[in-house]
């Protein structure tokens, strides 16, 4: 008697496994916004320069900017970590440039952020059309 109590309870859990395992998930796919981010700076500093930016689209903020440049040993390529400076907080873009296009071009990637931008994440592509500017275009997941 107390053998068929343990295989009916072992069954019972086994079944139970796996009506909560096929329920359906809460979790929601985020939706792309466009976004434009316009970045200029004085590379008087390089490889550190700082300049200001400005966003329209899905964030409309502006503000200052860093850049930290790391070229390659040949200068072909190159990984920046960009900060904007906003009011409600920064936000921190990687990006990853290749010199070999005529406007220089890439890809860009919010790494991370502070206050109001914590959660914030977004990519695209990039061009550095001259004097200096970087042309960020893409999406901001919310």
């Amino acid at each position: 008697m107390k053998k068929r109590n343990i295989t009916f309870t072992t069954i019972l859990l086994v079944l139970g496994c796996f009506a909560l395992g096929s329920a359906p998930s809460a979790s929601a796919t985020p939706t792309p916004a466009p976004v434009t981010i316009t970045a200029t700076f004085d590379f008087a500093g390089f490889p550190n320069v700082a300049g200001t930016f400005t966003t329209s689209g899905a964030l409309t903020i502006s503000g200052p900017a860093t850049m930290h440049v790391d070229l390659n040993y040949n200068g072909t390529r190159a990984h920046c970590v960009v900060t904007l400076i906003a009011p409600l907080g920064n936000i921190i873009i990687d990006q990853e440039c290749q010199f070999a296009t005529r406007p220089p071009s890439g890809r860009w990637e919010i790494v991370s952020g502070t206050g109001a931008y914590a959660n914030l994440n977004g990519n695209g592509s990039l061009t550095m059309p001259p004097p200096l500017v970087e042309a960020m275009t893409g999406f901001i997941y919310q």
